[in-house]
């Protein structure tokens, strides 16, 4: 629930009293399915692009 609602590994880690983040992320990785995508649109919207993984560019040509 804590993952799912955006809550971060240190946060998770604490919460559930695993001794390092490590432990968490080994036990849990997979419920971070789209932080790769969220990571982009972050990049993205602090260089000012418009265009991101789940918008993709509309040709010009």
């Amino acid at each position: 629930m804590l993952i799912h609602a955006g809550a971060s590994v240190k946060t998770v880690q604490l919460s559930l009293g695993h001794s390092t983040p490590t432990v968490t992320l080994n036990t849990y990785v997979h419920e971070w399915p789209d932080v790769l995508d969220r990571n982009r649109l972050l990049i993205d919207g602090a260089l000012g692009q418009h265009e991101t993984a789940a918008t993709p560019a509309v040709s010009r040509a």
